[in-house]
């Protein structure tokens, strides 16, 4: 029984087990550049998600690394590039590669907003089966 007026949080609405997230997240594949200090290397996103991004990599990180992350958004026929300093909160040892979760810290001045009606624009998509670029 809850109390008067307790309104009941997705924990405890959706169980312990179900996770729950923030933020509206797609299972996007798109390029992405990692920088972590003077290295640089090129990855595929899994999800992304206006809170931060997964990917495959055979770079070793780890969790609580700050990473600058490039991502390599197509509109249209280009390429627009969204700059986001983050920070790896997850790394999953795959065997021979990492599976690493970044959330996204602090946007370049615009890219949020860029990133959010993208990404808007892509779940649309995927619901009515057509795809963007």
């Amino acid at each position: 029984m809850t109390a008067k007026g307790h309104i009941p949080t997705p924990e405890e609405t959706l169980g312990k087990r179900t996770k729950v997230t923030r933020h509206l997240r797609a299972p996007i594949e798109i390029r992405v550049e990692i920088t972590v200090g003077p290295q640089s290397f090129t990855a595929t996103s899994r999800n992304l998600a206006l809170g931060g991004v997964s990917f495959e990599t055979l770079e070793q990180l780890n969790k609580g690394d700050h990473v600058n992350i490039l991502l390599y958004i197509p509109i249209k026929k280009e390429l627009e590039l969204l700059k986001a300093a983050s920070e790896v909160v997850w790394v999953e040892d795959q065997q021979g590669s990492f599976m690493v979760g970044a959330a996204f810290r602090k946007f370049a001045p615009g890219d949020q907003k860029r990133l959010r009606e993208w990404l808007l624009e892509c779940v649309q998509a995927q619901k009515e089966g057509r795809s963007i670029s």
